[in-house]
């Protein structure tokens, strides 16, 4: 292998290539098939070497190194370089990290990966240099690899972050031909994301990382969000340690995120949650009705994971099967990233989830045109061949570090011993790591598998139907609502864009919390000219090895290289040959060992071997982090020594307090201050995480402890046990509450999000609440079916005279200054407060919620007729547009305390008796202004209010009605608000309005484009639509018929009646 020792370049690439794929080679002998180019990054002892084949200095930055003549031709160029990298303003910096670039084949023999090029790092480098790295390597492939061997079809990194980036730059720039036989292949996977590179090569991650964050994503303390259900690390700990055989010591290994890198570790965590979840019918009546509903979410997510993990590891699956089981796994992950999006996965696993598969379909949609006969096997998709030859490296010698020097030396003997065992799979004991099952040896090869795999038996777009048959199967068994239609019906939606909008979660600039990035415990400084801390790659051949060398080094200077008695210079001949491959510039150099070094101001000189030249001028001061034989010695584990702590104090009966369990909070949320019932997924005491606490930790003000809770949405229902009267009682409807951003409108991507889902409540303000256990019969009919369809049978409920007992006698003397300092504030709720029978708010606290009314009066803020929401005046036209809008399609807010007036409510306070007029005329070019006699008039750009946008979505602004004639003296016809026209021409110019598709019709194009209320519009004000009833920018609205009555379900999934007149 010939390295890259700055900047790599086309001819080196190329050379390598050539050597190892061109003509003659030993892997052109085999019948042309797909290769993937496996890039990954291994950390590297920062020295600087030389390397005999070229005669240059190997070890420095390719990001800076470009500048300076590497070449060992004399001493004065060595000192330039030394100048630069410890100079007092350093220029360039040592290689911190090597990028090794790799080929393998997608076939079932000689699949091994064979290095291409090797070159060294700071970390500097951004996603334009990658991805120029990265389109010059597919270049030269495509000219010396493709011709012999096959083309490329994938590229595998690992979760480097930089990585990701130049790979979007490259690989999402087009689509395939649509004339051409890949598209046709692909185009009737609805949903799949048909972008790709030049010669339609696709992003292709390793199913192996994939496992591994997903298992970190999941034991993290914020977990994971399933339908509105929090599994935390706390939650899943709980539920583990039921499985049958788990111990807490067993559990703890599981959950311990210390060893992130190791893959049975975290195959089995995923293993257990699918256990976890699965059918139990004999444990189902045991549950209470939280765990009834977490079990429900653990049963979708062990529905997700065991799709993705059978492709690769189910014996018996032939390669359609696997194919539709990773579709079902895509259209399971899409639909709950839609519901979730980044608080169910961290949008780079997410993005590279999704990768995966489309890699999958693509490879063996471009192998059926290179070879229908040959199979296909996933497991080999991604770079762990890659891994294979870094484990490989690292275990080559003693000595588990390297440098520059010593990988490029290395990596081709790696490849070869690799090439071995792919031939003799018997004779390797592998990797416990790294195997998936943990075993010495990872028997998943080629060999391994009995089902078809021939890609000629595969029709793609049967399989992806299949995927989205049982993904639709899954959602109808536990009671999901999803609609894939529905939600992939924009052309910018797809599974890698979930959301439209041309925006790629896979490239999101928020912290990715699937990588664990071990933090430095170093208790030297850095060197000084280590300019960037390492990747947040998680890849596990990046790990630093415990270094076996003295603290502490004496300085050397140049003259104690000089001998005492003249040697003779001693000219080596190269190891390497100096003949270059055929057609090409890139040559090997004759190399002298020896440079004269000026020892006196006479000129004499002497000669110093180069090699020790640079290890006596280029000294890093770099050290390990430890030192591996004393901390061995010392029974330090791999994990860092640490011991996990199983002999935690425990709580058991009436003083116990843990996760899951119900509780009475306080909640703010808007000018009220109101009592909930919750469900508790976090408790932290002194910035510690705690699966339980002692009761007297609670309810007290000296209380340290922190509990982040879910509110569960209660209804006032009234309860009859057999003959006996009936008992009031709050029962739970199985959902929970969502709170809307406390400034700005709720975007569609943050109703499902944790943030939205969950509060924060100091222990002083919570209490442990003993609730019963209720049949869902005694809601109405459908409420209870709803309930059933999620396997929910019982839920909690509340007598009212205990609830109202709990709020009188704990917080009713409460200090309100104590209360509003401590309580966080959240936003609006359609379920919280709660709203009893009559429609009036329940368990509202007086004092606080007085304080806090007084408070936004002072603040010349105005208070919403129908919602009571303290508003700025400027804003009162888009905030009551709201629920108009809503009103206008027959949606019944629950908490309103005055309804919009129903025959002409005003745009600025939703009353009647407001009048309000435009100046000019419908065929004036000057921008219209609008007047009202309404007090709560306020000023707005006609032009900019009429169109939507993100921040002032409410496009209800008075417009002309061009069907009425104008009455004297006015020379324009009358003037109504959006909003309230169509009910105008319905009753007003009937001949406009079709009955049948509940629409005006035969308007001109620029009323109607006047009249034009789009999607964005509707969700953005909170109006929920149907397949059936989803406006575009280019049609109408439909309005309750005139005379008709509806029946209308709330938020709550309570039913009211109302009459359009």
């Amino acid at each position: 292998l010939l390295p890259s020792v700055a900047a790599p370049k086309a001819e080196e690439i190329g050379t390598n290539i050539r050597t190892f794929f061109g003509a003659g080679s030993p892997n052109s002998v085999f019948p042309p098939t797909g290769h993937t180019l496996m890039i990954d990054g291994i950390h590297l002892s920062q020295r600087a070497c030389w390397h005999r084949g070229t005669n240059q200095i190997i070890g420095l930055c390719r990001e800076h190194s470009e500048p300076f003549d590497l070449t060992m031709n004399s001493m004065e160029s060595v000192l330039k370089i030394v100048e630069a990298v410890h100079g007092d303003s350093p220029t360039c910096h040592y290689g911190r990290e090597a990028t090794v670039l790799a080929i393998g084949p997608y076939r079932d023999h000689n699949y091994h990966g064979v290095p291409i090029d090797q070159t060294q790092t700071c970390k500097s480098e951004k996603g334009a240099g990658f991805a120029a790295l990265l389109t010059m390597t597919l270049e030269q492939w495509k000219i010396h690899g493709e011709p012999h061997s096959g083309p490329a079809l994938t590229v595998s990194t690992d979760g480097d972050s930089v990585f990701r980036d130049g790979l979007f730059k490259v690989l999402m720039t087009r689509t395939p031909d649509k004339s051409g036989a890949l598209f046709l292949k692909l185009s009737g996977c609805s949903g799949l994301n048909l972008e790709c590179g030049d010669d339609d090569v696709v992003i292709g991650p390793d199913g192996k990382h994939v496992v591994k964050r997903g298992a970190t994503s999941t034991r993290s303390q914020e977990g994971t969000l399933i339908l509105s259900t929090v599994i935390n690390r706390s939650i899943l700990t709980q539920w583990l340690e039921r499985l049958p055989g788990e111990i807490k010591e067993t559990v703890a290994i599981l959950i311990d995120p210390a060893d992130h890198q190791n893959v049975p570790r975290a195959y089995k965590l995923l293993k257990a949650i699918i256990t976890v979840g699965a059918d139990r019918p004999a444990e189902a009546p045991k549950l209470n009705p939280t765990d009834q509903d977490i079990h429900r979410s653990f049963a979708l997510v062990g529905e997700m994971w065991s799709a993705f993990l059978d492709p690769f590891l189910s014996r018996e699956m032939s390669l359609s099967e696997r194919l539709a089981s990773f579709s079902k796994f895509a259209h399971l992950a899409f639909a709950f990233y839609r519901m979730h999006g980044s608080s169910f996965l961290s949008n780079h696993l997410y993005g590279d989830m999704q990768a995966l598969v489309k890699s999958a379909f693509f490879c063996v949609a471009r192998q059926q045109e290179l070879d229908p006969e040959q199979a296909f096997f996933l497991y080999q998709c991604g770079s762990d061949r890659l891994e294979e030859i870094y484990a490989e490296v690292r275990t080559e010698s003693r000595d588990s570090n390297v440098d520059a020097l010593q990988l490029s030396e290395r990596l081709s003997t790696a490849a070869d011993t690799q090439g071995i065992f792919d031939e003799n799979p018997q004779w390797h004991q592998g990797n416990i790591r790294r195997s998936w099952f943990g075993k010495e040896a990872d028997h998943v090869n080629p060999s391994y598998f009995t089902g078809d795999q021939r890609v000629k038996h595969v029709i793609l777009s049967a399989a992806w139907r299949s995927g989205r048959h049982a993904a639709g199967a899954v959602f109808a068994k536990h009671g999901v609502e999803f609609d894939f239609e529905d939600a992939l019906a924009p052309e910018d939606v797809d599974f890698i864009r979930p959301n439209g909008g041309g925006i790629y979660p896979g490239i999101s600039k928020d912290k990715d919390r699937s990588i664990i990035t071990p933090e430095s415990t170093a208790a030297v400084p850095e060197p000084s000219s280590m300019i960037q801390p390492d990747s947040d790659s998680e890849d596990e051949g990046d790990e630093e090895m415990p270094d076996a060398e003295p603290e502490d080094l004496p300085h050397i200077s140049l003259e104690d290289l000089l001998p005492e008695v003249e040697d003779q210079p001693v000219t080596l001949t190269p190891i390497i040959s100096t003949a270059a491959p055929e057609n090409t510039s890139v040559v090997r150099a004759q190399t002298n060992d020896w440079l004269d070094y000026v020892i006196d101001e006479s000129g004499t000189t002497k000669r110093l071997h180069k090699s020790s030249i640079l290890s006596t001028l280029f000294n890093s001061d770099y050290r390990r982090l430890e030192v591996s034989r004393l901390l061995r010695v010392r029974c330090y584990t791999k994990d860092g020594g640490r011991k996990l702590n199983l002999n935690h104090q425990e709580f058991s009966g009436e003083h116990s307090f843990n996760v899951g369990d119900i509780a009475v909070a306080l909640i703010r949320t808007g000018t009220r201050v109101a009592a909930a019932v919750v469900k508790v997924t976090v408790i932290e005491k002194e910035k510690r995480r705690l699966g339980q606490i002692d009761t007297e930790d609670l309810g007290s003000m000296e209380s340290k402890a922190t509990i982040t809770a879910q509110p569960l949405v209660l209804r006032d229902t009234l309860v009859v046990v057999g003959d006996g009267s009936p008992t009031r009682k709050w029962m739970w409807t199985g959902e929970y509450t969502k709170f809307e951003p406390i400034k700005g409108p709720q975007s569609i991507v943050e109703v499902g999000t944790r943030k939205a889902l969950t509060v924060k409540v100091p222990g002083a303000f919570l209490h442990p609440l003993d609730a019963e256990i209720e049949s869902v019969t005694h809601f109405p009919v459908s409420v209870s079916d709803s309930l059933r369809a999620k396997h929910m049978l019982h839920v909690w409920a509340v007598p009212h005279e205990d609830f109202m007992a709990v709020v009188s006698t704990l917080y009713a003397s409460l200090d309100s200054g104590t209360v509003l300092k401590l309580l966080p504030k959240h936003g609006n709720s359609k379920t919280f407060p709660y709203i009893d029978s009559k429609g009036v708010d329940a368990f509202i606290i007086d004092t606080p919620t007085q304080a806090l009314t007084e408070k936004a009066l002072n603040s010349e803020k105005i208070c919403c007729f129908q919602c009571r929401a303290f508003i700025k005046p400027e804003d009162a036209r888009g905030h009551v547009g709201g629920h108009l809008l809503k009103s206008l399609r027959g949606i019944v807010e629950p908490n309103l305390f005055e309804r919009v007036d129903k025959f002409d409510p005003c745009g600025f306070c939703g009353r009647g008796g407001c009048s309000t007029d435009l100046s000019g005329l419908p065929t004036a070019r000057a921008t219209p202004k609008c007047t009202s006699t309404c007090p709560r008039a306020h000023a707005f750009s006609y032009g900019h209010a009429k169109k939507y946008s993100a921040n002032t979505p409410c496009t209800n602004v008075p417009i002309f009605c061009t069907l009425c004639l104008p009455i004297p003296p006015r020379k324009s016809p009358a003037v109504f608000w959006k909003y309230s026209m169509f009910a105008h021409i319905q009753t007003a110019h009937p001949r406009f309005w079709d009955e049948s598709s509940n629409k005006p019709v035969d308007l001109s194009q620029p009323f109607a484009l006047a009249l034009a209320i789009s999607r964005e519009e509707m969700l953005a004000l909170g109006v929920t639509i149907g397949t059936s009833e989803a406006p575009l920018a280019s049609t109408l609205a439909p309005v309750p018929r005139r005379g008709e009555k509806r029946t209308l379900t709330d938020a709550s999934g309570s039913t009211s009646t109302r009459r359009r007149t």
